[in-house]
């Protein structure tokens, strides 16, 4: 099987799931090609890596054109599109004349951010509102015309697409066990209880409610989060007025994840609303894939993995937080490092890369193979 994905990348991405799966497990039983995105360039290149370079405005129009410069595109078996639906309509619109079929991966609801996120500020709402409502019905009449669809997680589908009737298989974030086979070593730890966060702060994932809830806790603890946030909004958030709330760069994921180990508890507080809710989110797997238990908040892929005796849950508000906070604060430190150990197996039992490579693969022969 030959097997071409667009991703919504730029060049030098190195985006954990696509370079997993598609990068590197699939091309075990099949040919896999690579498309990602560079502003710099005018014309189409093609690298030694299976990777294809297109110009940011093929992301819009040409895309094609540009594609069947480098490639011969009645050579493959499937094209995936990952979240682009102009480039979905293109890659569409050629399937007939160069026989592929077609796939959407649809990691999250980009379109309905943008209406959520006026709900929240109250400003445009209406307008939000109605170029929402265009854009889903546009994005639901291309996906019904899909060979497969392939949402992030079930509750995904469910939310958004609940009426799609093509072959559906969900693709959530993983962790690549065989680039890092073994749980980095944790070192022996005393003092303050040590929590960790990696990832962004956005407005919309209230991480001021989880500092709040971290500020209300009892118990010694530090808070070390690695992000990219800028200078204002650590002002905003307190992160320069509190000592236990330790601000990094963001670093390279080896490094990451020897940092990660080095801590106890790691922290994956995110809001359980329309947007978020059918999430899977990449930090809550990398924690528990360095041995690491999480404070998780009430999502469907958190719950599909983890339970009490591999997580510390809480509903998503300061007080819940606090008191969650405050629970692990007192844990004892070999139960903290049980339930990460606990947690790790059920992450490589369900959510390896090359499984879930190993199961793509599996769906798309078997729906080749359907009856149309």
């Amino acid at each position: 099987m030959r097997i071409l994905l667009v991703t919504d990348q730029y060049r030098g991405s190195d985006h954990s799931a696509i370079e997993a799966i598609f990068g590197r497990h699939l091309r075990r039983g099949a040919t896999v090609e690579r498309v990602y995105f560079d502003r710099d360039i005018a014309h189409a290149e093609r690298t030694d890596d299976s990777r294809l370079i297109l110009p940011h405005r093929c992301r819009r129009s040409g895309l094609l054109q540009a594609l069947g410069g480098v490639v011969e595109l009645s050579a493959y078996d499937i094209v995936v599109v990952r979240n682009l639906f102009p480039v979905l309509r293109a890659i569409l619109a050629g399937r007939i004349r160069h026989g592929y079929r077609v796939a959407f991966w649809d990691s999250f609801p980009h379109a309905y951010r943008r209406r959520f996120e006026a709900e929240r500020t109250g400003r445009a709402r209406l307008r939000k509102a109605l170029e929402y409502r265009w854009r889903h019905r546009t994005e639901r009449r291309l996906l019904a015309t899909c060979d497969a669809y392939l949402p992030i997680t079930a509750a995904h589908r469910e939310l958004f697409f609940p009426e799609l009737r093509v072959p559906t298989h969900p693709l959530p974030m993983g962790f690549d066990f065989g680039a890092f086979p073994h749980a980095a070593a944790r070192p022996a730890r005393q003092g303050p209880t040590r929590f960790i966060y990696a990832g962004t702060i956005d407005r919309l994932r209230r991480m001021d409610t989880v500092l709040e809830g971290f500020r209300g806790a009892s118990g010694e603890f530090e808070l070390h989060l690695y992000t990219p946030a800028s200078e204002a909004t650590r002002q905003i958030l307190g992160l320069q007025d509190d000592p236990r709330f330790v601000f990094h760069e963001p670093v390279p994921r080896a490094e990451l994840m020897r940092r990660i180990a080095a801590a106890d508890v790691g922290v994956s507080l995110i809001p359980p609303e329309k947007l978020y809710i059918g999430s899977s989110p990449t930090k809550t797997l990398e924690y528990y894939a360095a041995g690491v238990p999480a404070l998780l908040s009430e999502l469907a892929d958190h719950r599909a993995l983890f339970d009490q005796d591999s997580a510390f849950f809480a509903e998503f508000g300061a007080a819940a937080i606090a008191e969650a906070v405050t629970r692990a604060t007192r844990c004892p430190r070999p139960q903290i490092d049980a339930m990460g150990l606990r947690g790790r197996e059920r992450v490589r039992e369900q959510r390896d890369y090359a499984r879930l490579a190993a199961e793509l693969l599996e769906f798309f022969v078997a729906s080749d193979r359907a009856p149309t």
